[in-house]
Parts: C-alpha cells; structure tokens; sequence
C-alpha cells in the first residue's frame, strides 16, 4: 500500500503543476513569470535532503478577459485563463511529462493531467481551489484517478508568492512554497 501511495506522489509531481502562481486577473499584453519552489521531496530518504527545489517559467498572452498561458515546472502546461468578473477567474489546462529524460519510457501512453479551477481574490491576494484528472489514456480507455490542489497567494506588479497543497484522494500530500518575478506586466 505504502508503494502505490508513493507511486501516486510520483505521478503527481511528475504530471500535475506544483506552482499556480497566476492572479485572477488574466493577462494585458505579453507575461513572462521566472521562479521556482520549493517542496517536500516524495523521493527523500536518510541520504537525501528533505526540500526538493523545482524551477517555474511561465509565459502568458491577454487581452485583459482571456489569457493563453504555458508554464513548464516538472511538467509542460498548456492553459486557458477567462475572466469571469473583478476578482474572479476560472482557470483550465493540460499538463504532460516531460518527453525525454531518464526513464521517460512511454510504450504505454503519456501520462496526462487535466486541471480546472477558480481563481478567487483581488487587491494583491488569491486563493485558488482546483481538480486534477490525472491518467494515462489507452485504447482500452486507460487509468484515471482525481487529485486536489489549493493555493493561497500574494502578488504585487512584478511578482508573486503562494503556499500551497496538492493531494491524492488515495493519499500522499506535497506542500509548496512559490514564487516568481513577472515581467511585461501592465500597470
């Protein structure tokens, strides 16, 4: 049990975006957000350190009611931010692993996160709730779980800081701490 719980985390981090690091106003103009996080590492063991680091880049394109965006942290996202109103946004995208490196064996599919989610706040603080369906699609239809995500976050001009949780409904729970430096934002 404790190895499918593990594995879970693994999946997690490995599909699921760590840092949400977006305010609810979409983007006005060109954004681009450079940072990183830092997470309790799933991986650690006595020989290893605790705190896992994980750079963030993000670039995002507006028009002040609908936002493109594409971040990569351990995985690549694609996403779509619209403006519901002052304060308030609701927020969707598609995360894949990143296709190369060691063990990036996908004979049986590419893992795939589908998020959606609500960005609440204004005045310099957001709280973000959002659903993650993690899988790996198949011809037979594929393994689907959910996950859970919230944010909680502070942002300024030229950057942005959030704590956050991501969970398994099976188990397993990864705390974050972000931030970034945005540049090309608007006034």
């Amino acid at each position: 049990m404790r190895a499918l719980v593990w594995g879970l985390v693994l999946l997690l981090t490995a599909c699921v975006p760590v840092a949400m690091l977006r305010p609810p106003e979409p983007a006005r103009g060109l954004e681009v957000s450079v940072g990183g996080s830092l997470l309790n590492n799933p991986f650690a063991n006595r020989d290893q350190y605790p705190i896992m680091p994980l750079p963030y880049l993000a670039v995002a394109q507006g028009d002040g009611e609908v936002e493109f965006n594409f971040s990569v942290q351990w995985g690549l996202r694609g996403g779509v931010k619209l403006g519901l109103g002052p304060g308030l946004a609701l927020d969707a995208g598609l995360t894949v692993p990143p296709l190369f490196g060691e063990g990036a064996d996908w004979s049986q599919g590419v893992p795939v996160a589908l998020d959606g989610g609500l960005i609440l706040g204004g005045e310099g603080f957001y709280f973000s709730p959002r659903l993650h369906l993690i899988g790996v699609p198949s011809s037979g239809g594929g393994t689907w779980s959910l996950a859970w995500q919230a944010s909680l976050g502070t942002y300024r001009q030229d950057w942005v800081a959030e704590v956050g949780a991501l969970g398994g409904f099976g188990g397993g729970f990864l705390f974050s701490l972000s931030a970034a430096w945005r540049f090309g934002t608007s006034p």
